[in-house]
């Protein structure tokens, strides 16, 4: 049956709340899902009448604790379709941690120079960042399975890829930006075929759909509870047994031992070896609480309801002749994300357009910042759905996009904001570089999708005689690194490497408090520039 919307709502009190003059419309759940009132009683249910640590008090408070964070990992390996049970179920802090534990477990013993580890370009950094640096202290080789133009993985291009050299697939289920359905059923016979090992992240699949980790056959998956109605500080490794009990442990200290002498060490059964300290017993405890809570609810009916609105959507964002939507295009199954562009107004800006009216989306290149590159963007703007939300809330964000540029020139000259933001933004007194620099600086600021450049001339005393940048950045930041920079001219290095508020200050503290890092991010570059200019004349 349909998820009961109108029902489900009134499990999540948050939902209630108003930002501004407005009823939240919270579209930001591919980041963090919000908690439903059953799991939140689990979790303090832990405190309220049986806290006390696992496995090491002959108490009753301990037995009882001990008892809920055992059946809690049969409850995850039982929602994972894993029949191994508690032993092939791992708890982490999150899904990051989780590829971690196999990278460094798993691949720091198995990878040498000639192997390969095979990724696509759409991964995570929490894959992508672990994996390419892994390999290199491994001596081993990384390599990426293209995206086509449709956001799909180029399944011909995988068979390519996937060789006699390959040691670990590492595939994101789900896409975070494009919503695509990766068919890791196929990745992990591909890689089985080769003798590689597959890990597929599952951070955005696994709370939205049903998974049977052993009708994918992957070695290891992964997920994180706070995108499954859990609370933060608590993820999962899946792992086949025979393989985590080859693997040493990624983490020592207590609980993760069978026996200490001064010269050795053995260690505990699966999965306790893997779970060193004090592990995350109430939470641990929720997650499974919110396991039951999404399983009565039906996976497949989360998806449903995830794809319908994704699709309600898209379809309307693809016909604006003004709106660049990435990934499957409407039609198509997805995830229940869409990611998209507005002509003329970044994603941040974007973003906080959308907050003056309650709307609660991501901007920035989502941990994707190659898969951006590859798009040719600097970011994007990301509205995710969960089982809570509806056509109407769809409805509030399309009102709110408004005709594109102009509501940017609105939303700058709202009284929040000092009236030189908007007029910088507008006519930038000093950008489109400079030819012949004494030296330039380039950043970017991967959490928003800011890009840009510092270029710098300076006379024999170490004054700035002209200073200009160029800018992808939000409105903001561009508006701050023209007046920033029209400030500066005249000043020393020395003055600029001690900048600290001059930026605010200049637009006498007008700016909304979420974007004042808008603001200080432009005047951080230029003093990082400046110290790193001076240091390097001092070490002639």
């Amino acid at each position: 049956m349909p998820i009961d919307v109108g029902s489900v709502r009134g499990d999540f009190p948050i939902l209630d709340r108003r930002v501004g003059n407005d009823p939240l419309v919270y579209l930001d759940n591919a980041a963090t899902t919000q908690t439903p009132t059953q799991v939140r009683e689990a979790y303090d249910d832990v405190y309220d009448r049986y806290n006390a640590n696992v496995h090491r008090g002959i108490h009753d408070l301990s037995y009882e604790a001990s008892i809920r964070y055992e059946a809690a990992h049969d409850r995850l390996a039982e929602f994972l379709g894993a029949s191994g049970g508690r032993e092939e179920i791992v708890f982490t802090k999150n899904t990051t941690e989780s590829i971690n534990l196999v990278a460094y477990a798993w691949g720091l013993s198995e990878l040498g120079p000639g192997d390969e580890v095979v990724l696509t370009e759409m991964e995570h950094h929490a894959s992508l960042v672990t994996w390419q640096q892994i390999a290199k202290k491994a001596g081993a080789d990384v390599t990426y399975i293209r995206v086509d133009d449709d956001g799909r993985l180029d399944m011909d291009h995988a068979r390519e890829v996937v060789g006699e050299d390959t040691a670990m697939v590492s595939v994101v289920h789900v896409s975070n930006v494009l919503g695509t359905i990766n068919p890791v059923r196929e990745l992990a016979a591909l890689a089985h075929d080769h003798g590689a090992r597959v890990l597929v992240d599952g951070a955005q699949a696994a709370p939205t759909r049903p998974v049977d980790v052993e009708a994918i056959d992957a070695d290891f998956y992964t997920l994180s509870g706070h995108k499954m109605c859990g609370p933060t500080g608590i993820g999962v490794l899946y792992g086949k047994r025979r393989l985590l009990e080859e693997m040493d442990p990624f983490l020592y200290g207590g609980e993760m031992i069978a026996d200490v002498t001064f010269e050795d060490a053995t260690w505990n059964e699966l999965p306790w070896k893997f779970e060193a300290g004090t592990p995350p017993i109430a939470e641990g405890i929720a997650l499974a609480a919110a396991a039951d809570y999404l399983d009565d609810l039906g996976m497949a009916n989360v998806r449903d309801h995830e794809n319908a609105l994704a699709q309600y959507l898209l379809e309307r964002l693809e016909a604006r002749d003004d709106v660049e939507t990435y990934g499957p295009p409407s039609g198509e199954e997805r995830a229940g994300l869409v990611a998209f562009n507005v002509d003329g107004v970044h994603a941040h800006d974007l973003s906080g357009i959308l907050n003056e009216s309650g709307v609660a989306i991501r901007a920035g290149d989502h941990c994707t910042q190659p898969l951006h590159d590859e798009l040719g963007i600097s970011g994007s703007a990301r509205a995710s759905f969960y089982v809570y939300n509806t056509r109407e809330e769809i409805d509030r964000l399309l009102a709110a996009l408004g005709d594109g540029e102009s509501m940017l020139t609105d939303y700058l000259r709202s009284d929040r904001f000092s009236p030189d933001v908007e007029s910088h933004y507008e006519r930038s007194r000093t950008a489109e570089g400079l030819a012949d620099p004494t030296f330039s600086k380039t950043s970017q600021a991967t959490t928003c999708g800011d890009e840009g450049r510092f270029d710098v001339e300076v006379d024999d005393e170490g004054v700035i005689r002209r200073i200009a940048f160029e800018s992808e950045s939000c409105a903001v930041s561009s508006a701050t690194a023209s007046k920033l920079s029209e400030s500066l001219v005249g000043r020393s290095l020395e003055e600029i490497a001690d900048l600290d508020g001059h930026a605010l200050d200049l637009f006498d503290g007008q700016i909304p408090p979420l974007r004042v890092d808008c603001v200080e991010g432009p005047e951080e570059v230029i003093r990082l520039a400046a110290r790193e200019y001076l240091d390097a004349r001092a070490g002639e």
